[in-house]
């Protein structure tokens, strides 16, 4: 891949503080010379992630997610490399240097897309409060509650009904049909032709968390089937998936860090209602199914969520599951239940701010929502439906780890559906067991993996191992060193993992530096790449050269002595030729010289 100059890509890693930037996403804390805190890439409860910031680097050892603070911006904010590198740029007060011609179209692409989404943004806005084609659109919105505050704030627009209004708008700007079409703003017609995708429709731009417009949904004026669903997204385009974003967090997350909470609603207007009335840290999920990378996201600002969907929408399958992923990733879920018929929007225009406060303040957490969810409209007398419920509720409880937590609700559920206590507990209890044993093993070496404890880095490291993985970290993180100890070593002096990465680090290219380290790294593959940040979040900077040098020629003698044993072993055999003899009693000898020129 096309980069910028290695010498300036060096001064801005040199120039990026990582535990600064990675403090930003995630609170560490001191671990011996390294920093340790919960991975942001993946859900755990015992920190695995580690920065070294001796050298900047960091690793996770729970998922293999690791590298420096470029790979780390790149994952965290769903950039390019480019996007990456500009950012660090200007965080760390320096200028970019040209871009190759390959990175340039790429990077110029994503910015005419992002240019492109911010105009069509622009011209909606235009469209809804300054001329009389909006008007209607305009009324909608001051029904609903909305005025110049909220319009402003959300940039809200209106797509006319025309077919081609915004795709001429666009070309007289510049803009290719192709740019537009990959935009997700028009789409194909017949004989080649194209019209826009969004018509009749009160426009909600949906922006990243750095602010930029990356796509729009649409809400429909008129129930004529001809105008397509109520609803209108854009399609999946280079800057946008949503499975990766949510709706007004590029406002709400100052709020949700400050709060350690978030309220998470269904629809554009549910968020824009909240901002209105001050609940500032209200997102919607664009779509009732969370995703596990909108849980991250989530979980990057704060351990809290209160979910405030409509009554029909929070207990559906699919929400359910959406509401275990966010309980999965570590945050703490609560649900506001509202009344049937209502949603935040309609509840906080009639209502106001006191009475949804009751609801955030009587909000149940996701065990005791499921329950109420399992008995909601169901017939008690029955002894069928009775038995039914139970056996659902036995199932749900005995996946509680916690013995007192399982008891807490056992006793909430007993009291819901006016079953004896202690049959619900024996039940449950029995399915309990039955649990842990069919899920022993599973369990056994999930534990064994990720055990809650303090994590040690060499823990499962013999000493031979980690004098290798020692010396592979000074060899790439220092090329002034690289000869010495190639001059001690080859890449049969390693073993395991060590080995697979000694074979790409050991070459001429290499320890004569004429071909940059980062370009070995590109070449590897998934498990090296990740254990090529391992062992440098792992490297012991304080170490002098001396000390180095040393261990190469430790591992150096340990071969040769190694060597020496197994010839020894051969030369005790009586059947050997005279020949034969011979080459290994010159290999005995080649082999002590150089163990006894080491010493």
């Amino acid at each position: 891949m096309a980069r910028y100059s290695d010498e300036f890509i060096n001064e801005l890693k040199e120039n990026v503080d990582l535990v600064d930037l990675v403090s930003d996403y995630l609170e560490l804390k001191k671990s011996g010379n390294r920093y340790k805190g919960l991975c942001p890439f993946h859900s755990e409860k015992t920190p695995s992630f580690f920065v070294n910031p001796d050298n900047n680097f960091y690793h996770c050892f729970g998922c293999g997610a690791g590298g420096d603070s470029i790979n780390f911006v790149m994952e965290i904010e769903n950039l390019t490399f480019v996007e990456s590198v500009k950012m660090l740029a200007e965080r760390s007060g320096m200028e970019l240097p040209d871009l190759s011609n390959e990175q340039r179209q790429l990077y110029q692409e994503r910015e005419q897309l992002f240019s492109l989404n911010k105009l069509a943004a622009r011209f909606y806005n235009y469209l809804l409060t300054e001329t009389e084609i909006g008007k209607d659109a305009l009324n909608y919105l001051t029904d609903r509650g909305f005025k110049e505050p909220e319009i402003e704030e959300f940039k809200l627009g209106y797509a006319a009904d025309e077919w081609q209004l915004l795709l001429n708008f666009l070309q007289k700007k510049g803009f290719s049909i192709d740019l537009i079409k990959k935009a997700g703003l028009i789409s194909e017609g017949k004989n080649n032709s194209h019209y826009d995708k969004f018509r009749n429709r009160v426009m909600f731009p949906i922006f990243n968390n750095r602010g930029e417009v990356i796509a729009f949904g649409g809400r429909i004026l008129e129930t004529e089937t001809n105008y397509g669903p109520k609803y209108l997204n854009s399609p999946e385009t280079p800057i946008f998936s949503k499975k990766k974003n949510l709706y007004g967090l590029h406002l709400a997350k100052d709020s949700i860090r400050e709060k350690n909470s978030c309220i998470i609603m269904e629809g554009y207007t549910d968020v824009i209602q909240a901002h209105k009335k001050g609940f500032k840290n209200s997102i919607a999920s664009l779509g009732t199914a969370f995703t596990e990378e909108q849980a991250k996201l989530i979980h990057r600002y704060a351990e809290n969520a209160y979910i405030a969907y409509d009554a029909d929408t929070a207990g559906n399958k699919a929400t359910l599951r959406g509401l275990d992923i966010l309980s999965s990733t570590g945050i703490n879920v609560k649900v506001i239940q509202l009344d049937e018929g209502s949603d935040p929007d309609q509840l906080l225009k009639n209502e106001g701010e006191e009475v949804f406060d009751k609801f955030i303040s009587e909000a149940v957490n996701l065990i005791d929502f499921k329950i109420n969810m399992i008995i909601k409209n169901k017939n008690l007398e029955d002894p069928g439906i009775r038995k039914k419920i139970l056996r659902s509720i036995v199932e749900l409880l005995s996946g509680v780890s916690d013995n007192l937590e399982r008891e807490i609700y056992i006793e909430r559920a007993a009291a819901k559906t006016d079953f004896k206590a202690e049959v619900l507990a024996r039940e449950v209890e029995k399915e309990f067991k039955k649990n842990k044993s069919r899920n022993y093993q599973r369990n056994r070496e999930k534990q064994n993996k990720q055990a809650e404890k303090e994590f040690d880095l060499y823990s499962q490291l013999s000493y031979y191992q980690k004098v290798e993985e020692e010396i592979l970290a000074h060899f790439i993180s220092n090329p002034g060193l690289r000869e010495e100890i190639a001059a001690r070593l080859s890449k049969d002096d390693f073993n395991g993992r060590t080995a697979q990465l000694a074979e790409y680090l050991f070459k001429g290219s290499v320890i004569s530096n004429s071909v940059k380290i980062d370009k070995i790294k590109n070449d590897l593959g998934d498990k090296l790449v990740s254990y090529w940040s391992e062992i440098l979040v792992k490297q012991d900077n304080s170490l002098p050269r001396e000390h180095i040098l040393e261990l190469a020629d430790y591992l150096s003698s340990k071969r040769i002595a190694g060597n020496k044993k197994k010839l020894c072993s051969l030369l005790s055999r009586k059947e050997l030729g005279l020949d034969k003899l011979n080459r290994i009693l010159l290999t005995f000898y080649s082999l002590n010289y150089n163990f006894e020129r080491r010493d």
